[in-house]
């Protein structure tokens, strides 16, 4: 039989347990509701970037060109006739003068032929001279003294083209230059027209490159130009339009164009490639900025300014360019701060803090 002390000792687990499941009873809850969460921060950080002022500039919009470098002027010197080589009086690779005797081609043989002129030349003035003393005195009739006029007429012309064959037979610079090869030597046998030189005139020399079709009416004779070298790095040549060629050539359908450079030094020489540009247009108080600061969204090409402490999305209409620099005819205004750095991604009306100028 069981007494009432075992009884409450049975009930007390299951009051317990009975406690420990009924609602808001548990520790700390005891007549209370929970609490809520706390609400989150509505709080948006500006974006960080980087302007710069827009300053009206000058650009200068240039088309760039392969060339190659030529002699201002190039002649090949020949032998007019035919003979063997006295002399020679240059080298390969000698700066030469104008009127400088390069050789001597058949000289010995054409003096001997300008002294027989010369004889004739004297008997047909002595048979002239005597025939005229005659037909005065009417002891011959005229036709003789024709025929002797005209003899003394053709020992004339004789003896002035055995000159010239003297004369020619010295074969002298036609202008002063670099000579670029030696043909002859002495005591060869030359027939007419050999080849003895080519001069190359380089104290001034000529960059040809091709003009597009596109471009060509751009430009004009006497127009600026920078030459560029891989033989000189860091240096720029300046030069001007001399010709600009009146028909386009082959199916590149580009313009043959030379650009004079004085090349007072001969540092420069002829066969070099150089890379020209032709100054297409000077563009004066234009808004320029940098390719890269610009962004490309579906709309077209557009920049972001600071406006109010807030970004302000501006859509542009480009110009003229230059390398990375180009001209915003529409869309920018002086003064303006331009966003050159962090306005990816920024939207309209976005805050942004100014941290840095660019210049």
């Amino acid at each position: 039989m069981k007494t009432p002390f075992d009884r409450m000792t049975f009930a007390g687990p299951v009051l317990l347990a009975i406690l420990a499941v009924a609602p808001g009873c548990g520790p700390g809850e005891a007549g209370s509701e929970s609490s809520p969460p706390p609400a989150a921060s509505q709080t948006t950080l500006a974006a960080t970037v980087e302007v710069t002022e827009l300053v009206p500039r000058r650009l200068v919009e240039r088309v760039e060109l392969s060339g190659e470098l030529e002699p201002w002027v190039h002649v090949s010197v020949s032998a007019e006739l035919g003979g063997a080589v006295e002399s020679v009086g240059f080298r390969e690779g000698q700066h030469v003068r104008q009127g400088q005797v390069l050789a001597r081609v058949g000289t010995d043989i054409f003096e001997a032929a300008l002294a027989e002129a010369q004889a004739r030349l004297e008997g047909a003035q002595a048979i002239h001279e005597k025939s005229e003393q005659l037909f005065k005195r009417e002891h011959i009739p005229r036709q003789e003294l024709i025929a002797a006029t005209s003899a003394l007429h053709a020992a004339e012309a004789r003896v002035r083209q055995a000159e010239l064959r003297l004369e020619r037979s010295v074969i002298e610079a036609p202008i002063s230059g670099v000579a670029l090869s030696r043909e002859v030597e002495p005591g060869e046998v030359l027939s007419p027209g050999a080849l003895i030189t080519e001069l190359y005139r380089v104290d001034r020399l000529k960059a040809v490159a091709g003009v597009p079709e596109n471009d060509v009416a751009a430009f004009r004779v006497g127009g600026e130009a920078t030459i560029e070298l891989d033989a000189f790095p860091g240096r720029t040549f300046e030069g001007r339009i001399h010709l600009i060629g009146p028909a386009a050539r082959g199916l590149s359908r580009t313009f043959p164009t030379e650009i004079a450079i004085d090349n007072p030094k001969g540092e420069l020489r002829p066969g070099m490639i150089a890379r020209v540009a032709l100054v297409k247009r000077k563009i004066e108080d234009a808004i320029v900025v940098e390719r890269d600061v610009l962004q490309d969204r579906d709309a077209g090409p557009v920049a972001v300014v600071v406006a109010g402490g807030v970004a302000s999305v501006r859509q542009l209409t480009l110009g003229a360019s230059e390398g990375n620099l180009v001209v915003v005819e529409a869309g920018l205004e002086p003064g303006e701060l331009l966003i050159v750095t962090g306005q990816r991604g920024l939207i309209d009306g976005q805050a942004v803090e100014v941290v840095e100028g660019r210049p």
